[in-house]
């Protein structure tokens, strides 16, 4: 017991020392470039209209921003349209009589030169045709002797016929040995000779040699792909952005690759009674016919003059994105915060969308990739 009483007596006594000898605690200053006053905001904890991300887990999320800021290439109207052939682009042949074909040089993918002969037809009749030929050849040739009758009387009677008889007679006989020509060389032969009306390439067909074919069937149809245009239908709110100025160029769908200038051909002033548009036709030029096909479907992009109109707040498209029903984007606000901030997103392409109202700013960070993991967390906090 005494033993334990001198302990505690040594103890206290130790203590009183070293509180009389060691200097009062100083206060904790931060280094620079540290944060050590509170605690950081954690994944969806306590923030209204915001999310919270570690730096770590915006690495793992792979989260990535860009700049909102005003551009004026977005001055623009972006159109449907549908490219075909132009003029001299596509000619299509057809059979000027019912017939069958006796011979076929035309091959599916072929060059070839306006003028070229692609098939021959031989023309056949059926049994009124027939007939109606025959009655008249038959009437051709009476009529033919009929002439050389009266033509040989009067030759020997010429010193007292009179002369205009005559000259009327040999009139006579001229004529009907013409029409007899013809009658004669219609039932000698009727095939007549298929050519091509413009140089190009022959397109798919199925034609085969002893085919019947019909009168005003199309047999080929031959595409020049250099000479393609593009028509384009223009409502009466985008108007005035078909300026004198205007520059047009034609893209693809989605999923389909290429672009190429366009230059304009006329700007119709007539409108479509069905639906009030103006009709727009434009021609490809250059790499443009090596991209596109005539019946594809395309973007005309129409950009207005160098300066002109206002310059608009654009932002990536990807970075838009929607929470109930309403379109947003996150901004990056601080090192681990990103707000929500409510937008009205305008016209788009894949790239970069205006916007018409909001509250985002010029040079606002804004996030690209990234969305919806901060999307997820913020409705789940």
């Amino acid at each position: 017991m005494r033993t334990t009483r001198k302990f505690l007596a040594a103890t206290a006594a130790v203590a009183a020392v070293l509180t009389v000898l060691l200097p009062p605690p100083n206060n904790l200053m931060a280094h620079g470039g540290e944060d050590h006053g509170g605690a950081k905001p954690t994944a969806g904890v306590g923030l209204v209209d915001a999310v919270g991300l570690p730096k770590e887990s915006q690495f793992l999320f792979g989260v990535r921003t860009a700049l909102a800021g005003y551009s004026a290439t977005y001055n623009r109207l972006t159109l449907y349209g549908t490219v075909s052939s132009a003029a001299g682009g596509e000619g299509r042949v057809v059979v000027p009589q019912t017939g069958r074909i006796v011979s076929l040089t035309a091959q599916v993918g072929q060059q070839v030169r306006a003028g070229q002969a692609l098939a021959v037809v031989d023309q056949t009749l059926d049994a009124t045709q027939q007939i109606g030929l025959s009655t008249e050849r038959a009437n051709a040739q009476a009529e033919l002797r009929a002439a050389q009758q009266d033509y040989a009387r009067l030759q020997t009677i010429a010193d007292i016929a009179a002369r205009k008889d005559v000259v009327a007679a040999e009139l006579r006989l001229r004529q009907a040995r013409q029409n007899a020509a013809i009658y004669n060389g219609q039932a000698s032969s009727r095939r007549v000779a298929i050519t091509s009306p413009i140089s190009g390439t022959v397109d798919v067909f199925n034609l085969a040699v002893g085919q019947q074919v019909t009168q005003g069937d199309e047999l080929f149809r031959v595409l020049n792909p250099g000479k393609l245009r593009v028509t384009a239908e223009v409502f009466a709110q985008d108007l005035p952005k078909i300026t004198p100025g205007a520059q047009f160029r034609i893209e693809g769908l989605q999923g389909q690759k290429g672009s190429a200038p366009a230059r304009l051909v006329v700007f119709s002033n007539a409108v479509n009674p069905v639906n009030q548009a103006r009709q727009l036709i434009l021609e490809l030029d250059g790499a443009g016919t090596d991209t596109f096909r005539a019946g594809q479907a395309v973007n005309v992009q129409v950009v207005g003059q160098a300066g002109n109109g206002p310059k608009q707040l654009v932002v990536p498209t990807s970075a838009l994105t929607d929470l109930n029903g309403k379109p947003v984007v996150f901004v990056h606000t601080d090192p681990e915060t990103f707000k929500i901030r409510y937008v009205q997103p305008g016209a788009a392409n894949g790239e970069q969308t205006v916007l018409l109202g909001g509250t985002v700013n010029e040079n606002d960070r804004v996030v690209t990739v990234g969305t919806y993991q901060l999307k997820s967390i913020y409705l789940n906090q």
